[in-house]
Parts: structure tokens; C-alpha cells; sequence
């Protein structure tokens, strides 16, 4: 058994532009903390960091530390990674996909019709959730933003069984060796299936996301079978964004069939803004991160969502995040959030932001409501 490997060669404070940590009223700026990372996430390029992290999850607590996984949207790989205290630990990488089609994943191809033909490329990771036993890492479904390729291996939704430590574990439960770790990752390409079936969304799928409001998922939570999808594309005409349900027994039961269930959508109204992410409260209501749907960015946004009574509640508004990357001062997009403990009436969250390097995870302690 071998546990996740900690990289501890260096370590980075993260220095931010924020204000310090408090307590966060609805509406209110949320005020961030940031959180050490102790070595690097990996970029595309070898030897590069990532300043592209879009998603992460993590599981319950064991003891003082608690295994999470990471995805940057230009990588074939998730990272693993052990959170303690207020030190991110980096780990060991795991390869979700090849450099080409894999028979193995389950459901059909989706037949797309992007403006251009592209390669077997990046996941285009977007979203990661937890679910026991499984860590879920969506892919982005959606033509790509510069080019408006088709990308088979972007329309991928992924999953890796892990045991109660946070190991890459077999079927029953056993942590698998560094050269077997494969084995513990499922892929499939039914979520294609259920974006066609969305309602006033499923216009869109397909589409070209800069000049057709194309749709493209960037987020995901999971509670129990039920896994919501968070579209930052298409917001309608009246300003709705849209929250699609499915199952994850469906989606990764046997065989290459396409699914044929109906999936559950959800439009709501988050001031006109797209869904840059979601995680879920123990009570299976969902944090909704909010931000532009297309063009530049605007003041992101966090809303509270109840799926069963299709209300929301605006908790507040990250500030602006700057920080140096490669001499020169960026801001970073806020890009993924993940809940990391929630009692009643408040919730502990950590948050990160593409464009800056390692993610530059902050955390905050909020309000919701009950």
C-alpha cells in the first residue's frame, strides 16, 4: 500500500491583495485567507506550474488532514493533493485519459458538429467532485473557446475510486501500486447524452461558445447518485443560466449504449452571470460560484441553492485576488470551489482562481442560511 506522495522540495506562501478572514453577510464582500501551498501543481508544459487549476473537491477529514484532487483545464491528468490545517500538500498526478480514444469508456461518441475537426487532446478539465468512493472530474463538453474544435476528449466525464485514505483503490477497495493506478479510473461520454435532452439549453450544445452562446459545463456536485452540472453557457435571454441533473449509475452503467434518461434542469437567474462552479452542503443544497458567461470577466458572485424549492440566496462576493505570476501582477478568475466543512448557518470554504499560480487557494469561514 503506498500513500499519496507528498512533494515537499519547496514552499510558496501565497501573498494576496485581499483583506484578511471574517465572517461574511449575504451580499457582503466575502473575505478570503490564503493558503499555503507546499510544492507545485503541474502545468501542461514540463517543468511549467499550473496557473490553469478549474476544480477541485476534497473528501471528509481523517484526523487533522483530508485527501483532495485538483484539475487544471490543459492536462490529461488530476493531481492529488492533502490538505492540513492551512497548508495545501501537493501529490502525486493520476492520468484520467490517454492521447487517444479509450474503448473502454462507457456510452457512445457524441457526434458533434464543432466549426472545425480537432485532435484527441486535454480532459479541458472543469469541475471535481466527491462522492464516496469516487472522485468525478468533468470535462468542459463544449467546442473549444479559441478555435471552435471538436475535441472528443474534452466531452469525457471521468471518475477514480479511491479507499477511506484517499489511495487510487481497486474495485474492492484496495490501494492499487504507482504503476496500476489506471486501473482505478472509469470514463464515459454519456453526459453528452443528457446535455441533448436540457431543455431550452440543449439549443445550444454543439454551438460555438464565443458567437452562439455555446453551451459548455463548468462545474459539478454530486450528492448521493444525483450529480448536478453547472453551465457557464448558454445564460438566455432572460438572463437564466441552467443547472442539469442526471444519475451516476446511468451514466456509468455497462456497455456503449447512450443513455436515454431525461435529464432534471434547472434554469435560474444569478444577475445575468453563468456557473463558474458548484459544491454541495451536507443538506444537498449547492454553492453556486457565479461569473461573466462570455467576454471579459465581471465581479464574481455566490449564491446558495436549494434544487428542490428552485430558490437562491446571493452569500456574497469574492474580492479581487492579484498576484505576481512570471514577474508581472494578474487577477486571477475565480474558477473553483469546494466545501470543506459545514455546520448550521455557516460553512467553511476554499476557493481558487485560474490565471494565478498553484490556483492561490484562499479560504473563508461564511454565513448561510439554514
Amino acid at each position: 500500500m503506498r500513500p499519496v506522495i507528498y512533494c515537499v522540495l519547496a514552499a510558496a506562501t501565497v501573498l494576496s491583495q485581499v483583506s484578511s478572514a471574517g465572517h461574511a453577510q449575504s451580499g457582503s464582500t466575502i473575505a478570503l485567507t490564503p493558503t499555503k501551498v507546499e510544492s507545485s501543481f503541474l502545468g501542461k508544459k514540463k517543468g511549467k506550474v499550473a496557473t490553469d487549476i478549474s476544480g477541485m473537491a476534497c473528501m471528509p477529514p481523517d484526523g487533522a488532514r483530508r485527501a483532495c484532487l485538483l484539475i487544471n483545464d490543459e492536462n490529461t491528468n488530476a493531481q492529488f493533493a492533502m490538505l492540513e490545517a492551512d497548508r495545501l500538500i501537493v501529490g502525486q498526478p493520476i492520468e484520467l485519459i490517454g492521447d487517444e480514444p479509450d474503448p473502454s469508456t462507457v456510452g457512445a461518441k457524441p457526434d458533434i458538429k464543432c466549426e472545425v475537426p480537432g485532435d484527441f487532446e486535454d480532459l479541458d478539465g472543469e469541475g471535481v467532485a466527491y462522492s464516496e468512493p469516487y472522485f468525478y472530474i468533468v470535462g468542459s463538453h463544449g467546442c473549444s473557446r479559441k478555435k471552435g474544435e471538436f475535441r472528443l476528449s474534452s466531452f469525457i466525464l471521468a471518475r477514480v475510486r479511491v479507499d477511506r485514505q484517499g489511495r487510487p483503490a481497486d474495485r474492492n477497495g484496495n490501494p492499487l501500486p504507482a504503476d496500476r493506478l489506471k486501473e482505478s479510473v472509469e470514463t464515459t461520454y454519456r453526459v453528452s447524452d443528457l446535455l441533448q435532452r436540457a431543455g431550452a439549453a440543449a439549443n445550444f450544445f454543439g454551438k460555438d461558445l464565443n458567437s452562439e452562446n455555446g453551451l459548455n459545463i463548468e462545474g459539478i456536485a454530486i450528492g448521493g447518485e444525483t450529480v448536478w452540472f453547472g453551465l457557464r453557457a448558454p445564460v438566455d435571454k432572460e438572463g437564466n443560466a441552467f443547472l442539469v441533473g442526471g444519475n451516476t449509475t446511468d451514466l456509468f452503467r455497462p456497455g456503449h449504449a447512450a443513455s436515454d434518461a431525461l435529464p432534471k434542469v434547472i434554469p435560474m437567474h444569478f444577475d445575468r452571470l453563468g456557473i463558474r462552479d458548484l459544491a454541495i452542503l451536507p443538506d444537498r443544497r449547492l454553492i453556486v460560484l457565479a461569473g461573466a458567461a462570455q467576454g471579459p470577466e465581471v465581479a464574481f458572485k455566490l449564491f446558495i441553492v436549494d434544487t428542490d424549492s428552485k430558490t437562491k440566496t446571493l452569500l456574497g462576493q469574492p474580492p479581487e485576488v492579484k498576484l505576481p505570476v512570471d514577474g508581472t501582477l494578474e487577477i486571477g478568475k475565480a474558477e473553483a470551489i469546494t466545501v470543506l466543512d459545514a455546520t448550521a448557518g455557516r460553512a467553511r470554504l476554499m476557493i481558487l482562481f485560474d490565471g494565478l499560480v498553484n490556483g492561490a487557494p484562499h479560504h473563508t469561514d461564511i454565513q448561510i442560511s439554514k
